[in-house]
C-alpha cells in the first residue's frame, strides 16, 4: 500500500521518531525538519475507565474492562460492551480488544439476549473483528485477526485495482484483508466464523470463488 502514497504525490516516512513539534515544522529524531501548516497527532486509543476505580469491576492492564464470554464483568448483573470491554475469544485464543463501530453494534446485542434468556440460553461473544477504510480512492476491508506466525496467502496481484491477502493459521482461514473485492471479504468473513480450512492452490486463484476453496 505504501506505493499509493507516491502516487497521490505523498511522501511516507516510517520507522521515525518525533523529537519535536515546533510553530511551522515538525522535528524528527535524526534532524530532520519538515515544513508543517498543520500536524494531526494518531496515537491510538486507551479506554477511559478511570472513573471505575474502586468499584470492584476487574480491569486490565490496558485500562479495559474485563469481561466474560458474554461480556459479563466482574460483578452480577454489570455488563461491558464496546471499545472499552475486552473479550476471552475462543476463536483465536486470547484476549481481544476491538476499538471499531462494529463491535460496539454487536455486543449489545449479546448483552440483551443475556439479560433476556439467561446465560444459559445465549450465545457466546466471539465475533469476527472487521473494520474498513477509503485510502485515496480504494476501498479497504479487513475481517478476523491475525499474527505475525500465521501463513500469508495472496489472492490476485496487490500491483493491480482489486486484489485480497488471506492469513491461514494450521490451514484455517483466521484473516482476510480485500482491496476492492468486496465479494472475498463477504466470503471471508463467513468462513472464518466457521472455522473453515481451505485449499492454498484454489484459495490464491483469484478466478475461484473463495468459498469455492474450502477443503
Amino acid at each position: 500500500m505504501t506505493g499509493w502514497y507516491a502516487e497521490s504525490g505523498t511522501r511516507l516516512i516510517t520507522g521515525a521518531r518525533v523529537a519535536a513539534v515546533e510553530p511551522g515544522a515538525v522535528v524528527l529524531a535524526d534532524g530532520t525538519r519538515l515544513d508543517a501548516d498543520a500536524v494531526v497527532v494518531g496515537i491510538g486509543a486507551r479506554p477511559a475507565t478511570g472513573w471505575l476505580a474502586g468499584s470492584g469491576i476487574e480491569l486490565a492492564e490496558d485500562r479495559s474492562v474485563v469481561t466474560d464470554d458474554r461480556l459479563r464483568t466482574s460483578l452480577p448483573d454489570v455488563y461491558a460492551v464496546g471499545d472499552c470491554a475486552s473479550f476471552p475469544s475462543a476463536r483465536y485464543g486470547e484476549r481481544l480488544l476491538v476499538h471499531h463501530w462494529d463491535n460496539a453494534l454487536q455486543g449489545p446485542r449479546t448483552v440483551a439476549e443475556n439479560v433476556v434468556h439467561g446465560p444459559e440460553e445465549s450465545p457466546v461473544y466471539d465475533p469476527v473483528p472487521y473494520f474498513w477504510s477509503e485510502q485515496f480512492g480504494r476501498f479497504v476491508q479487513y475481517a478476523g485477526h491475525h499474527r505475525a506466525a500465521d501463513e500469508l496467502l495472496w489472492r490476485g496481484d496487490p500491483s493491480g485495482a482489486a486484489w485480497s491477502v488471506c492469513w491461514l493459521r494450521a490451514g484455517v482461514l483466521v484473516a482476510l484483508l480485500a482491496v476492492g473485492r468486496p465479494r472475498d471479504l463477504a466470503q471471508g468473513r463467513k468462513l472464518i466464523e466457521q472455522g473453515a480450512a481451505l485449499d492454498r492452490a484454489k484459495a490464491a486463484d483469484a478466478s475461484v470463488p473463495l468459498k469455492a476453496a474450502v477443503l
